[in-house]
């Protein structure tokens, strides 16, 4: 069970010197000893007036280095991971879902030459947690169970022409494939085939992908099979080249560009899937020098792939400033820099960026660690130098390692800090380097993960997922069959901690949101428009009957004080809902009075209450129910009629509103709205024996209005609707038969075809409820009478008395692309 403290109190860091880059100064974070965080409580930070709040520690997994993966090769742990987010479930306080992960090129030794024959993949995991944060464990990998990761399968990652990926170093070697320069060995087992360090991965809710590569620095796009669809442009400033070159090996390093094994280490996806976003993992060569503290600018790219999955070039592209640490942590100046290894973007402009030392298990030395931590950075108020000069490999943005004074860089601030011996000590694991334990924290971790805690009092929370990169190393490895000793097993690692996000724009949620809410719309504004018909439709229906009847006997003939009663039922009315593929029923009961005038004129008022329900296939749902009131008159002679009503419902009950939300949970709601109704007719009554052939034209506009209101049940996913105001204007030509010479019976058809002449549709505003952040808003067509629409129906009337007749009436309402309605109007009328 998530236990979130009333307080959410910063605590404070050990070694952590100065924290500038979020104020008006733009400097790295600088650590000149180990940056410990020793409270374990809630602490929080704030950038820009958002505020983030760790609430630590909440569990740990763990796999031996030993694991075997779907290939049967050494599981190379977390370079990066995703979370398939339409499989994470809660139920109670556990937690289900798919994972993958991107491991990189293989077990290797760059400075012994030793790489491998690795085929680039992903690896998927069923993914079990159950947080424990009152844990207080021992010091035994035992302790780490919280997270469990179950091997699935994964996909084997290909180039265009189907031929699998290599983990070689390229040398000098290249091809062109899908119009781009890729790194490729020209010698030895994988000739002709892409060579692949592969360190980012960046998953589309379709199953397609991104991937981010060191040996280019290149940013590959996959379909949701593994192959290679397309290559993202990258800046000449950052691709390596040696004597003007492009030369992508990993061992010699270039003239400019990125530096060797320093490529594109992040990648993630705006929440909305419009962009597209990269960081190189430390500056490029000509944007530093050989003092290693000088890496720190490095460059932040945005793509725009709304259009184009695989653009040319960044649209935007910031410089970022990197932490600045002490390698041993003793005090002295800084003399290393903390690349960065992983991000997510929380929305558009806020980002998580992972930045670590290279301190740790796995290192083989005592080295004490001294910072590994996760930064909020902020891009709103930095420079775009995206295709400036600065992206040539002329003109450094950085000249020495000093940022030029006219570039803004981007703001940031730590958030989590994995330095923290009291919460790893719950969870029976440590800091202690000297000696490193089988506990001791990884040296590198690499990958991030958000996935949702689906909690109702705290819909900003999130699990922040932390994996490391384990280098392969394990006592017993095998790649490709072969054999291999590391000499350590460092086993795969993922921390997950909680944190309240309140900017973070959760993708599936805004997705599902864009998807599910017009639905919604369309069924409310169809139900509001269904009342406001009905308020016409069973006095447009009573006063057919009299024109039938007038001239004749009984209690149709129309003369005197008449009181009348009409019952209404309409299934669907698809027509009117756009062709929303739903069941709809509204059943109606009318009272009327027909006042007495001289001569043709006739005029009345009329009162109805009613209710129904609509439901579709998928959970959606809702009730309806208003009180209606219509007043009507009209000119009625032998050979010409003209009538008009006035009509509409004032209050319009819609309740229990229920919407399918992401993550398997129902939003559900209510709210209120209002109809109003306008129909008019003129008729020329045409007498042939005994049949009355009556053309007609008419035209009915409709408006309702439904009230704003916000969902609940969904946790992070309620959606908060605005407001919808809807409007539809019909004409109708046609003609009615009516049949007399059958006693007192009348028996009647009519048919009219239905032009749509007013607006097709509404736009409504929406937004996820708990969000602050205009990315989590959108403003969704809704569409209600798309097409014209044809009206047929028959009718039958007759007297039980001089002074009591009764009528039944059949009308269907067919669309031409969107379905049809059915209503059944029954009625009596009393006459004195």
């Amino acid at each position: 069970m998530v236990v979130r403290t009333s307080a959410a109190r910063a605590a404070g860091s050990l070694g952590l010197l100065a924290l500038m880059a979020g104020a008006a100064s733009a400097q790295s974070i600088t650590v000149t000893r180990p940056n410990l965080q020793l409270a374990d409580e809630p602490v929080s930070a704030t950038l820009n007036g958002t505020t983030i709040t760790n609430l630590g520690l909440q569990g740990v997994g763990r796999l031996p280095a030993t694991t075997r993966d779907f290939l049967g090769d050494t599981l190379g742990s977390f370079s990066a991971l995703a979370v398939d987010l339409a499989s994470w479930r809660r139920v109670g306080d556990t937690y289900t879902g798919t994972l993958y992960t991107l491991p990189d090129r293989g077990y290797n030794n760059p400075d012994g030459g030793i790489f491998t024959d690795y085929a680039g993949r992903l690896n998927r995991f069923r993914l079990t947690f159950t947080p424990e944060p009152g844990a207080s464990l021992p010091q035994s990998t035992a302790s780490q169970r919280q997270i469990t990761l179950t091997p699935d399968g994964g996909i084997v990652l290909t180039e265009a022409l189907g031929r699998r990926f290599s983990g070689f170093d390229p040398g000098t070697g290249t091809l062109t494939q899908l119009g781009a320069i890729l790194p490729s060995a020209a010698t030895g087992p994988s000739a002709g085939r892409v060579s692949l360090d592969a360190e980012g991965l960046a998953r589309r809710l379709d199953g397609s992908f991104y991937v981010s590569d060191e040996y280019g620095a290149n940013v590959y796009y996959f379909n949701a099979n593994g192959q290679l669809q397309g290559v993202l442009g990258v800046p000449e400033a950052l691709r390596p080249r040696t004597n003007g070159q492009l030369n992508f090996n990993s061992l010699n390093p270039p003239d400019t560009g990125r530096r060797n094994n320093q490529g594109f280490e992040a990648l993630s996806l705006t929440p909305d899937g419009r962009s597209l976003v990269t960081i190189l993992q430390s500056a490029p060569l000509q944007d530093s020098t050989a003092n290693q503290q000088t890496r720190a600018n490095t460059r932040i790219l945005v793509y725009d792939i709304a259009a184009n999955p695989v653009p040319s070039a960044p649209v935007r592209e910031y410089v970022l400033q990197l932490p600045v640490y002490r390698d041993n942590g003793n005090g002295q100046a800084a003399n290393r820099t903390a690349a960065q290894s992983e991000m997510i973007a929380l929305n558009d402009t806020q980002f998580l960026v992972l930045a670590r030392d290279s301190n740790g298990l796995g290192t083989g030395n005592t080295t004490p660690i001294v910072f590994k931590s996760v930064l909020l950075v902020d891009i709103a108020q930095a420079t775009n130098i995206a295709g400036s000069t600065f992206d040539t490999t002329t003109t450094p943005a950085a000249p020495g390692g000093v940022l030029r004074p006219d570039i803004r860089p981007v703001q940031a601030t730590e958030v989590v800090n994995l330095l923290n011996p009291v919460q790893l000590g719950r969870f029976g694991m440590n800091l202690n380097t000297n000696p490193a334990t089988q506990t001791t924290l990884s040296e590198k971790f690499e990958a991030l993960g958000l996935v949702p805690v689906l909690s109702e009092r705290a819909p900003n929370d999130y699990f922040l997922l932390v994996g490391n990169d384990n280098d392969f190393l394990t006592r017993q490895g095998s790649i490709n069959g072969q054999s291999y000793d590391a000499g350590i097993n460092n086993d795969s690692v993922l921390l997950a901690y909680l944190l309240t996000l309140p900017t973070y724009v959760d993708p599936l949620s805004l997705a599902v949101m864009k998807q599910t809410a017009p639905t919604v719309l369309q069924g409310l504004g169809g139900a509001t428009l269904g009342f406001a018909a009905s308020s016409t439709r069973g006095v447009q229906d009573h006063l057919s009957a009299l024109r039938r009847g007038a001239g004749g006997a009984g209690a149709w003939a129309g003369q005197g004080w008449g009181l009348w009663v009409s019952g209404d039922f309409v299934f669907a009315d698809q027509p009117r809902n756009g062709g929303l593929a739903l069941d709809r029923t509204i059943a109606q009961g009318t009272v009327g009075l027909d006042l007495p005038f001289t001569g043709p004129w006739r005029a009345g008022i009329a009162v109805g209450g009613g209710g129904g329900s609509l439901s579709r296939p998928g959970g959606f749902a809702q009730e309806h129910s208003a009180v209606t009131v219509s007043a009507y008159a009209g000119y009625y002679g032998s050979d010409f009629y003209a009538q008009g009503i006035v009509g509409g419902a004032p209050d319009v009950g819609l309740d229990r509103i229920r919407r399918p939300g992401a993550y398997g949970l129902t939003a559900s709601g209510r709210t209120d709205g209002s109809a109003v109704a306008l129909d008019g007719e003129v008729g020329v009554p045409v007498q042939a024996d005994r049949l009355r052939l009556t053309p007609f034209a008419g035209i009915t506009h409709l408006s309702g209005r439904v009230d704003g209101f916000t969902e609940t049940g969904a946790a992070g996913n309620n959606i908060a609707y605005r407001g919808l105001t809807v409007l539809q204007t019909t004409a109708r030509f046609g003609a009615e038969a009516a049949f007399s010479g059958f006693g007192d019976l009348i028996p009647s058809i009519r048919v009219a075809y239905n032009l749509a002449t007013g607006p097709q549709g509404s736009s409504a505003a929406v937004r996820l409820a708990s969000v602050q952040n205009s990315l989590a808003s959108a403003v969704l067509a809704v569409p209600f009478l798309r097409d014209d629409f044809v009206t047929a129906g028959a009718g039958l009337q007759g007297s039980l008395t001089e002074q009591l007749g009764w009528r039944v009436d059949y009308q269907a309402a067919i669309g031409l692309r969107s379905g049809v309605a059915h209503g059944v109007t029954a009625g009596l009328r009393y006459q004195w």
